[in-house]
């Protein structure tokens, strides 16, 4: 499974390795200090750890009764290994309704942190105008007669942060999700995920996700994130191989043999962290037993919450036509201030017993494989649907988009202000549907 979108102009992805097969996948991009979690660059011992205070029975608090809180506590805990996942469609034309480049950023990030604070395991970036080519576009790009998506693919790096905002919110959101001591390498450039990038001067200003796969070198993990450094051969034997950068004091070996700059999901064969962790030699790191496993193996497997992938859809209908997993979505839900309260859709062991439901809105199922939740740009996803030429073939219009989804909901009920802004509107809707996610864990563990 591809964890990112094939490679456009201008983005200088990577691809990533999978297993035994090769998906399209990472991004290129520039390492920032976006990340107050991230990992030592230089993958040594840990610094020595602050004594923290001694522990109750209760594991939480001192010995003088009083609640521990000088260290985060909410760490996420897997249940179960799942199939199932959550994505968010986003429309990219909310980038450009920001003028200066850092706020643009700060945008992004704050999608970016939802995305992982909701387990979000896909963020979709579509075209919500898809034939329209945009007047901030410069007139340079719109010579002779070109398509929208043409004109896009022509605008050089320098001038995406402000011509071109799916592709600006798309390479920012990738970056922000991947491990943050694999985004760059000074000592060996040839393993950076990431180069330098236009569109992320301004990664600084993006927040910690401190996600579950953005381990420090220290913690132990079964699954970890590397970068391959390229293949060798061993010995007489000539065994092919690849050294990979995973975070550990030194480079682990795995028995494949993979192109450079090339992001892997690693799964150590032996559960239980090795005796001398985390002080490896170099000796250690290279006879650990470790293969290659799909991205999606961590979340499969054991339940762990291991990050979103992105892509890009050139229009809303692509988002439903592209999936990024097989079989599709079987529940979608659209969002409109024009559409049902949440409370009228979801299922109704999940709801109030004394809610007043309207007997012609139709309820979401109790169990979904792949759940979608869309949210429109500035104009909303009424004018998404209508200038959509898919949805436009199917006769569908401003007035009847609530046919494109299984569910048409308005997150908020009597507002206070005239509008609810997009980064507003995906806090609201990924906390409403959050019972709705939850109940998944308990039918299925």
């Amino acid at each position: 499974m591809a964890r990112l979108s094939e490679p456009r102009k201008g983005s200088s992805q990577k691809r990533r390795h999978s297993g035994a097969e090769k998906a399209a996948e990472d991004p290129s991009v520039f390492d920032g200090p976006s990340d107050d979690a991230q990992m030592d660059e230089r993958s040594g011992p840990p610094a020595k750890k602050r004594r923290s205070e001694p522990k109750s029975a209760a594991g939480e608090n001192g010995d003088s009764g009083e609640l521990e809180t000088s260290k985060p506590s909410a760490l996420f805990t897997p249940r179960a290994g799942r199939k199932w996942t959550l994505s968010m469609a986003v429309a990219g034309s909310i980038i450009a309704n920001v003028v200066e480049p850092k706020f643009k950023t700060m945008l992004a990030g704050r999608i970016a942190r939802m995305a992982a604070v909701f387990c979000v395991d896909e963020v979709v970036v579509f075209d919500d105008d898809p034939t329209n080519i945009p007047k901030y576009i410069d007139p340079y790009y719109k010579k002779g007669k070109k398509t929208k998506a043409q004109v896009l693919e022509s605008i050089v790096e320098n001038d995406e942060p402000w011509q071109n905002p799916d592709q600006f919110l798309f390479h920012v959101l990738s970056y922000a999700e991947c491990p943050p001591h694999l985004r760059m390498d000074r000592e060996n450039p040839s393993a950076n995920l990431f180069p330098f990038h236009q569109n992320l001067q301004w990664a600084g200003q993006l927040p910690s996700l401190d996600m579950p796969h953005h381990l420090k070198s220290h913690e132990w993990c079964r699954y970890r994130e590397g970068v391959t450094l390229g293949p060798a051969k061993s010995g007489k034997s000539k065994q092919a191989y690849t050294y990979v950068k995973c975070g550990l004091p030194f480079p682990i070996r795995i028995p494949n043999e993979v192109p450079p700059s090339m992001r892997i999901t690693l799964k150590f064969t032996d559960p239980n962290q090795p005796r001398s962790w985390p002080h490896l030699s170099q000796q250690e790191c290279e006879n650990l037993e470790v293969e290659a496993v799909s991205p999606a193996a961590p979340r499969e497997e054991e339940g762990y919450y291991w990050g979103y992938q992105v892509r890009r859809a050139a229009s809303l209908s692509d988002v439903f036509t592209e999936p990024g997993f097989q079989g599709g979505y079987d529940v979608s839900i659209g969002t409109s201030e024009r559409g049902a309260p949440l409370n009228a859709v979801l299922p109704k062991h999940l709801v109030p017993s004394n809610t007043k439901r309207d007997g012609n809105v139709a309820q979401l199922p109790s169990e979904f494989n792949h759940l979608l939740i869309v949210f429109g740009g500035v104009a909303g996803l009424e004018p998404a649907v209508a200038t959509d030429p898919e949805f436009s073939k199917a006769g569908l219009t401003k007035e009847t988009a609530h046919e494109a989804f299984d569910a048409w909901v308005n997150l908020v009920q009597g507002q206070g202000s005239r509008t609810i802004r997009t980064e507003e509107a995906v806090e609201f809707g990924l906390f409403g549907i959050k019972s709705y996610v939850d109940s998944m864990y308990d039918r299925h563990t």
